[in-house]
């Protein structure tokens, strides 16, 4: 997760405040000798990776009691010696993510283009996951699980033995999340500690319960401390630390174009499947114990590290005071608001802030920096730096990236557009990032193999699926939804394969560049529609891909495991097999411990785990 590397001490926000000017003017610097470097590298081969989440969790057989494992650090440090760096075909390369209790893992290589390679993924996930397997202790499981269903409640954390005592929290003050659940590289403490210090208060998480027979009316939470009971909401689960929502596993890919503009067109064209894959791969729908109203991490997440001001939090809608001049739309974690390339550039009708000055030094360096791009990094320059360490203030922009990457990697975005870094023979990459992580290796690799598929289909037949960004922002709320897969309609260019004509003539089509374009070709579209068709009016996505296998050619046994990825895709998208937030939700429901209260008992939860291993 983000940018590990460091030197010297971590310093608290208040001690960053007299260097962020040097830290934004230094990354812009280190950003503009990036692109100088390697603004012309073109033909690098198609490569692509997937990155992975795991929990490892404690059972307490006796006491019929689930938590998520502190033990998972001492696994990581076993695996990071035997395994990272070993020079085998992929293998395995693993890294610390927010909590103590989670693991990350890639592949140790890139996989290349050649279609053959969509199918050793599984594999690869597999043999990945056996090496922590076969470090765990009886009564330790690994589960790729977006979240432990009670995080936050009593005793989440375990075993006994290796939870500190007394259990502190002075990183992020939470009443819920003690901060020996915060792995203990530097990065991650300074994180929670200076988004709380910068917003000025604790952060604030209201995702709404799920009403069901017996549940509260209103549901209404009681706080010991004053700062959480005026934050919580009415019929809101309330949480109150960076640790609920960066403790979520996910599922991301990463790929490496041939070169710049290629990069930023499979950026755009991924774009618009964002919110459709988010809710495709919908797996959290348990928060503090409590059945709640959505399916997804997203918008946990996104509250979870808002270090926005009060002020910066105002929203006026068309009306800004000048008072309120630095409201800011959404926090460092969310939906990307931009098009990069210069033909979509007019559908960039969301009203998105930028850092004028860094945007004026990139477009005076007169090197080729294009506006969109330009745009992109002066939007993620309104954010400050969170993280700084002593060692690392004055450092050389010609060959050190870490002012850049300090920002860069603190806006969590959808997607992020990842230059090469200096002094690796690495090229540009698009990372894809808004898919829950999923409960098996054949979930995992169907959705990375879906989203690899289609990024080269849409390069090999040039295709559109770019619609009005304010679209996207809208759908990406409705895909967070309880069941959106099968209850939302989402925006679709339906006319994609036709990517004729100039901008001129794109902008004459479909209007100005407030308005966006037509209804006809922004249709509200069921994720079934957009993914398996419907009779006289669509063919659907899948058949795209199939016949861009048929046209291609591809080894018969690996077009199998293929399409038992494409049948997963499809039965999710229809409603025939369920997703896992909507499979957890009907276990949870039919316990025979649930009381029709929306809450997750200890007992469910135990239950609920241990079916998970047996899957």
């Amino acid at each position: 997760m983000g940018f590990l590397e460091y030197e010297g001490e971590p310093l608290p926000f208040n001690e960053i405040r007299p260097h962020i000017e040097h830290v934004k003017s230094h990354g812009i610097l280190q950003f503009l000798n990036i692109y100088r470097n390697a603004r012309e590298r073109n033909n690098d081969a198609f490569k692509w990776g997937d990155e992975m989440e795991y929990s490892v969790v404690h059972f307490d057989e006796k006491e019929k009691r689930a938590s998520v494992s502190l033990g998972a650090e001492k696994i990581l440090a076993v695996l990071q010696e035997k395994y990272n760096d070993v020079e085998t075909k992929w293998g395995s390369h693993w890294s610390p993510e927010y909590s103590r209790f989670s693991i990350e893992s890639c592949p140790a290589k890139p996989y290349q283009g050649s279609l053959e390679h969509l199918a050793t993924v599984e594999a690869n996930m597999r043999f990945r996951r056996g090496q922590v397997k076969a470090l765990l202790k009886p009564s330790e499981m690994l589960l790729s699980l977006t979240g432990s269903p009670r995080i936050g409640c009593n005793d989440f954390i375990g075993p006994p033995e290796c939870v500190p005592r007394p259990i502190l929290s002075p990183a992020s003050k939470s009443v819920y999340f003690p901060d020996c659940g915060i792995t203990r590289h530097p990065r991650f403490p300074f994180l929670t500690r200076n988004i709380r210090e910068r917003r000025g208060s604790k952060v604030e998480i209201n995702i709404p319960i799920f009403k069901d027979t017996n549940t509260k009316c209103p549901f209404v939470e009681v706080f010991q401390d004053l700062e959480s009971n005026t934050a919580a909401m009415p019929d809101h689960v309330y949480m109150d630390a960076m640790g609920f929502g960066m403790a979520q596993a996910c599922l991301q890919c990463t790929v490496q174009a041939k070169d710049l503009n290629q990069a930023k067109l499979i950026y755009d064209q991924l774009v618009p499947w964002c919110p459709i894959m988010c809710a495709l791969s919908a797996a959290s729908p348990f928060y503090k114990g409590y059945i709640t109203d959505i399916d997804t991490r997203w918008n946990v997440i996104s509250a979870s590290v808002d270090d926005r001001t009060v002020a910066e939090r105002v929203q006026l809608g068309n009306n800004i005071l000048d008072t309120f001049r630095s409201s800011i739309l959404q926090s460092r974690f969310g939906h990307v608001q931009l098009y990069l390339s210069g033909q979509y550039l007019y559908l960039n009708d969301v009203d998105t802030k930028i850092n004028e000055d860094a945007k004026n030094t990139l477009l005076e360096a007169d090197i080729g920096v294009e506006e969109g791009l330009a745009n992109h990094i002066a939007h993620l320059w309104i954010r400050d730096p969170l993280n700084l360490y002593s060692g690392r203030i004055n450092i050389e922009d010609a060959t050190d990236a870490d002012h850049f990457e300090n920002i860069q990697s603190t806006c969590w975005q959808t997607l992020r557009f990842k230059p090469p870094p200096p002094g690796k023979d690495v090229g540009w990459r698009v990372e894809f990032r808004p898919m829950d992580g999923q409960l098996t290796d054949f979930e995992s690799a169907a959705y990375v193999v879906f989203v690899v598929l289609l990024i080269k289909v849409t390069l090999a037949k040039k295709l559109d699926f770019t619609i009005p960004m304010s679209h996207v922002l809208r759908d990406m709320d409705k895909a967070q939804k309880n069941n959106a897969v099968l209850t939302e309609l989402f925006c679709f260019n339906t006319n994609f394969r036709n990517n004729e004509g100039n901008v001129q003539k794109k902008i004459a089509e479909f209007g100005s560049l407030r308005i966006g374009r037509s209804d006809d070709d922004c249709n509200g579209m069921t994720i079934d529609h957009i993914i398996n068709g419907k009779k006289g009016e669509f063919t659907g996505v899948i058949s795209l891909l199939r016949e861009y296998l048929d046209e291609t050619g591809i080894e018969k046994e690996a077009r199998n495991v293929i399409e038992r990825y494409f049948e997963l895709i499809s039965k999710r998208a229809c409603g025939e097999c369920l997703t896992s937030a909507q499979w957890k939700r009907h276990f949870v429901r039919t316990h025979p411990d649930y009381k029709q209260d929306s809450v997750v008992s200890q007992l469910i939860e135990y239950d609920l785990l241990r079916t998970c291993d047996k899957i």
